[in-house]
């Protein structure tokens, strides 16, 4: 649940302490292994919008400074999403289903 739940805490660095559970726990069983592994490719998956909404606001800040807070509700609504796909796929591991996220690009198996 941890690797899960990091999103929701480190937005942009969440992948970090997916990455540490992965790392470690990996041979430790299946279930860990897949959870660990799609925690990670999600929180890799949201470097990509989070990346992109960052350079929206700077782009903005600097051009537009008047409209800049389009990169800002962006960014807040990645974090929202992370936090509910976190938050779900934790009650799923919770629960003993292998959750899979609905969004997230497969790099790490």
């Amino acid at each position: 649940m941890i690797a899960h739940l990091s999103g929701v805490i480190l937005s942009c660095f969440g992948w970090l302490p997916a990455l540490i559970v992965f790392s470690v726990k990996k041979n430790t069983s299946p279930f860990v292994r897949h959870h660990a592994s799609e925690a990670l490719n999600f929180q890799l998956t949201l470097l990509i919008p989070y990346f992109i909404a960052w350079a929206v606001f700077i782009g903005l800040g600097v051009y537009y400074p008047d409209i800049s807070s389009i990169g800002s509700i962006l960014i807040a609504v990645i974090w929202v999403l992370s936090i509910l796909f976190g938050v779900l796929a934790s009650l799923g591991a919770n629960k003993g289903t292998w959750y899979r996220y609905p969004v997230a690009i497969r790099m790490v198996r």
